[in-house]
């Protein structure tokens, strides 16, 4: 029987899980009108505010954050908000400090948290007039980003230019850009999945994807490319890859849609960002199209975990849970166990490596389904010391564009063979 070498992206966190005062709820992609979206900054930060958000960075296409008292930078291609909604809004310096510190009355002044609502400066979305929205969100950098187009279909560059300043980055909603909502076979295309590997590969300051993104209508295929790549990279031993989840609101009523539980001893800028580079956070959606079903709506408590028990003798993780109705644990993008609701909402599940290591390649990962929505923890590598008979790297090419998806479903239909004949094509 195989026996795996068990990595737990939450081993340094696990005393603080059972605590909920070191559990942050924390949404790092974010708009208001000073970029594309419907509210000003105040309006949105004190919606993340009364929704008990603990830290939040404002991530503004193309506008490079700054701390939310300071006046951020007017793009000119967003000077049509000037007319569309009216003057732009961000907190005052006394607004600013009762907002960090949990004293700010706001309108509705619906917020439960004694502790206030963190900013993280230094935050920005790049490639912010791309059409074809290959988004990447950057933190901890300068601005070498603001104001820039952006190439159409190009990830490099700002994940090149934020890896040169010491920051960090993802890549957004990447099966949006592929256009896997309408062909989901992008999400698994040797080619596409070579091609974002390959990005991860060489810059490992990009931290991963966001699997979980606001209503989940374009991209409910993120986590299918993400068990994609997980498959890819972590047989070679370098990387693994995180998955985020951001509500990536331009709405006040957007804000709760999507975000992450981030396990931290205390809130600061370096504790935030050890735990991106780490993987200690859980993701967490309300809606998820392939998971939880198209019509699916999450209302009420979260899903959440409280405790993580890695045994390597025994070949056994275990997870506790609540608000949460199943426990399901997937391996290469496939349901390979899942336990249902316990008596009082409450569920503990253990899955047993050994058990199921023919279905087990390099990794497992966990989700846990409730009225709330779904929550996703980071994949736990197993190794069987013999991961790399998995690697298979593939010459990067071109990725397979939606155009040339919808060109070859046409070539294949007694249409297009007719057409291409008259064509000279074939």
């Amino acid at each position: 029987m195989k026996k795996f070498k068990i990595t737990n992206p939450y081993e340094s966190v696990t005393q603080l899980i059972k605590n909920p005062d070191n559990h942050y709820k924390t949404n790092l992609h974010t708009h208001s009108t000073y970029s594309d979206a419907n509210f000003t900054m105040t309006e949105m930060i004190e919606g993340f505010y009364d929704q008990d958000f603990d830290i939040l960075a404002m991530t503004e296409h193309g506008v490079w954050g700054k701390e939310w008292d300071k006046d951020p930078s007017i793009i000119p291609l967003f000077l049509f908000q000037n007319l569309w909604h009216g003057k732009r809004k961000h907190p005052t310096t006394e607004e600013y400090k009762a907002l960090v510190n949990g004293t700010h009355k706001t309108p509705k002044n619906s917020r439960t948290k004694k502790r206030g609502l963190a900013c993280v400066p230094g935050c920005i979305e790049a490639n912010m007039f791309t059409l074809m929205k290959n988004h990447v969100n950057c933190y901890f950098t300068d601005d070498a980003c603001e104001g820039i187009f952006g190439k159409e279909n190009d990830f490099e560059i700002p994940i090149r230019k934020t890896e040169a300043s010491g920051g960090l980055s993802h890549i957004n909603h990447p099966t949006d850009w592929l256009n896997a909502r309408k062909f989901p076979d992008c999400a698994t295309d040797e080619q596409n999945v070579a091609f974002f590997a390959d990005l991860l590969r060489r810059y490992h300051s990009c931290m991963g994807i966001e699997v979980l993104n606001m209503y989940d209508v374009p991209n409910p295929c993120d986590r299918i490319l993400w068990d994609s790549l997980l498959k890819t990279l972590i047989p070679e031993g370098k990387r693994t890859v995180w998955g985020f989840a951001n509500s990536d609101a331009h709405r006040v009523g957007e804000i709760d849609t999507a975000f992450m539980d981030f396990v931290l001893p205390e809130y600061s800028i370096q504790n935030l960002r050890s735990a991106m580079e780490n993987g200690t956070f859980f993701s967490f959606a309300r809606y998820a199209q392939n998971e939880l079903g198209k019509d699916f709506v999450g209302k009420g408590e979260i899903p959440k975990v409280w405790g993580i028990t890695v045994d390597e003798d025994s070949q056994t993780i275990t997870i506790k849970g609540s608000d949460c109705k199943a426990i399901e644990w997937i391996a290469d993008g496939k349901i390979i166990k899942a336990d249902k609701l316990g008596a009082d909402g409450e569920i503990e599940s253990t899955i047993d490596l050994g058990e199921l290591c023919g279905e087990i390649s390099c990794y497992v990962r966990a989700q846990l389904l409730g009225d709330g929505g779904i929550l996703m923890t980071q994949p736990f590598i197993c190794d069987d010391g013999d991961m790399g008979r998995f690697i298979n790297i593939v010459p990067v090419k071109k990725p397979t564009t939606a155009k040339e998806k919808r060109q070859k479903k046409f070539d294949d239909t007694r249409l297009g063979v007719i057409v291409n004949k008259m064509r000279g094509k074939i």
